[in-house]
């Protein structure tokens, strides 16, 4: 009878222990999540009452509709019949290739002037990364990858998808290579390696063209690597009138409607899904070739914040154009990382432009705004 009661007393301690030892588990979890990661960087900041300061605009939510992304409708419709079976692809890549051998400048111009593409540099080396047109904006996810829950509400009718298409204009590929790389020359017919994961097949295939590569990732539930295959007759599309006339005047012929806006300079910043994570809104015009870059200060202290991680993640090269009325599109994703939830302090935001010809960095336009750092 003993046995049969201590028996009984342990089987209702042990799952009392197992809670016990959870809430203890869980209760430290939050103590390290929560508690060391304020760094008390804007406890003693006061926002100054006498300058004008902007707030940010409230995050950016999808929209019931179809965006008026030529690019983004492309690989939905593609999507939208059945896959097949087989992951060959064909590396038809011949007006980029023709463009670089003989417009480079042009190709360059063109990516750097279209709100569609991002040309950024990363680890010493220059990417072109194809942006997607969040409702009626276009805006850079982080790192350049776009799934079915960015395209909002009416998008359930279209299976779970992952991709991402880039272009190393310095030869190399961003993801670099890895075991599950498939290395294409230009023109050649090939089946790309496949990675199942969670009930999809992952492939990454990098085209050689030229002195650049193309690189497209995808994760889709067919084998056929549909969006794969419906980015490169895209891109082909795409550049195909500019290989064949390689002017400014073609450039602005084929542009996204709305790549070019009339009016003044803006910066503007819009919240993200966490208080000191941002994306930046950029109309401007350098009037030359060049890259932009963001910095941040404190205003009342004139602290640096997040030095390198904001220029590494807000550069790029712009649009330009001899006429100072016109502007051109930027737009990134970025953190702050110094302050905390709940604290807000007021920051300055520059715009500097360096340009291609090699002469110093000048300040462009700057802009305050109350922020708040992101909370590890």
């Amino acid at each position: 009878m003993k046995h049969w009661t201590k028996a009984a007393i342990n089987l209702v301690m042990f799952p009392l222990c197992g809670i016990a030892a959870s809430a203890t588990m869980g209760f430290l979890v939050i103590v390290v999540a929560l508690g060391p990661s304020e760094d008390g960087f804007a406890d003693n900041l006061s926002i100054p009452e006498n300058i004008q300061i902007a707030e940010p605009l409230d995050e950016l939510m999808t929209e019931l509709r179809k965006a008026n992304d030529s690019f983004q409708q492309a690989l939905l419709a593609a999507l939208g019949s059945p896959g097949g079976n087989d992951p060959t692809i064909t590396a038809n890549v011949a007006s980029l290739i023709t463009l670089q051998t003989n417009a480079p400048d042009v190709l360059k111009r063109y990516l750097t002037t279209s709100p569609s593409w991002r040309v950024f540099k990363e680890h010493g080396n220059v990417f072109a990364t194809r942006r997607w047109m969040i409702g009626s904006q276009w805006r850079y996810d982080l790192h350049g990858y776009y799934s079915r829950h960015d395209i909002g509400t009416w998008s359930i009718a279209f299976p779970h998808f992952q991709t991402r298409f880039t272009i190393g204009l310095s030869g190399k590929p961003w993801a670099g290579t890895s075991g599950d790389t498939t290395l294409l020359s230009a023109a050649q017919t090939i089946p790309l390696k496949l990675s199942p994961r969670n009930l999809e097949f992952t492939s990454l295939c990098v085209i050689t063209a030229g002195d650049l590569v193309v690189e497209i990732f995808e994760q889709s539930e067919a084998k056929e690597r549909r969006l794969t295959k419906a980015s490169l007759v895209y891109l082909e599309e795409e550049l195909a009138p500019l290989a064949a006339q390689p002017t400014w005047e073609t450039i602005r012929a084929i542009l996204p409607p709305d790549s070019i806006r009339q009016g003044q300079a803006s910066l503007e910043l819009r919240n993200s899904f966490q208080p000191g994570i941002y994306d930046s809104i950029i109309w401007i015009n350098p009037g030359e070739p060049g890259m932009i870059y963001l910095k941040a200060f404190e205003v009342t202290k004139e602290t640096p914040l997040s030095v390198r991680g904001l220029k590494n993640y807000s550069n790029e090269w712009v649009g330009w154009s001899n006429n100072p009325d016109e502007l051109f599109f930027s737009n990134t994703h970025f953190t702050i990382y110094e302050g905390d939830w709940g604290k807000p302090y007021a920051a300055r935001f520059e715009i500097w432009f360096t340009p291609d010809s090699g002469g110093p960095a000048r300040k462009l336009m700057e802009k305050v705004f109350k922020i708040e750092g992101w909370q590890r």
